[in-house]
């Protein structure tokens, strides 16, 4: 019984390793893209400010797209 809580215990650990790990990797490519400081991918592990940088990201002007929406107002409909 204790052999298999110590290996539950280490494949838990491991998955949320894993997790951690890719959910870094996946919020630094948003907010790179973005055009935000892919630093800013941290403050998604930190409980309460997480929820404000979604915010954040979802609401904010992308620095990325600043141009993009110029382009779109000259170009004519087709």
């Amino acid at each position: 019984m204790s052999n298999f809580l110590a290996v539950s215990t280490i494949g838990s650990a491991l998955f949320g390793i894993i997790v951690f790990i890719i959910s870094v990797i996946a919020f630094w490519k948003i907010f790179s893209k973005a055009g935000f400081s892919p630093w800013m991918s941290l403050l998604m592990l930190v409980p309460v400010i997480n929820f404000i940088a979604f915010l954040y990201l979802a609401f904010a002007d992308w620095p990325a797209l600043k141009g993009q929406s110029q382009q779109l107002e000259h170009q004519p409909l087709e």
